[in-house]
């Protein structure tokens, strides 16, 4: 792909992905999820995408990025760069092939009522879903307390759910 010069100036290479991705697949995956997000959040009815267009989004997804670092802000592990664009959809993958891309970076939006990005993992993103960071993050102590904790209480109400 030759990458646009009015591309380049106004969505300058983050120097962190330097070595980690090519400036050409960087471009082409911005391009990529700025198209998907506004069209995905606009099927939605999100107000804020009704009036957005495909330039905003490129600018907000960009300015993710430059805020964004080498590590998952959830998680702490070292995202993989190298991974985007990378998903075949071209046809049915084998049993263990999304497991490849965990962790790779995907555009996930900090609340999802306002137009407002952030990156994260694929994995990080799948669980969190639609929700906001803050009930995220209560939901993953919720199973902490359970799982990990062996929080009694919670125990017993759920045997009790599960018994009617």
């Amino acid at each position: 792909m030759n990458i646009p010069l009015s591309i380049s100036k106004k969505y300058p290479f983050p120097e962190f992905l330097s070595g980690r991705c090519e400036p050409d697949v960087y471009y082409k995956w911005l391009l990529n999820k700025a198209d998907t997000l506004l069209k995905r959040d606009k099927a939605r009815q999100k107000k804020y995408a009704l009036d957005a267009g495909k330039s905003l989004y490129k600018q907000k997804i960009h300015a993710a990025v430059l805020n964004s670092s080498l590590y998952d802000p959830y998680s702490g592990e070292y995202l993989k760069w190298e991974l985007i664009s990378l998903w075949d959809t071209s046809h049915k993958q084998p049993d263990g092939y999304k497991k490849k891309f965990r962790l790779m970076p995907t555009i996930d939006h900090v609340d999802p009522n306002r137009l407002d990005f952030e990156i994260c993992s694929w994995k990080i993103n799948d669980a969190k879903s639609d929700m906001t960071r803050e009930e995220f993050v209560n939901m993953c102590s919720t199973v902490e307390d359970y799982c990990i904790k062996g929080n009694k209480k919670s125990r017993r109400q759920s045997r009790r759910i599960s018994k009617h």
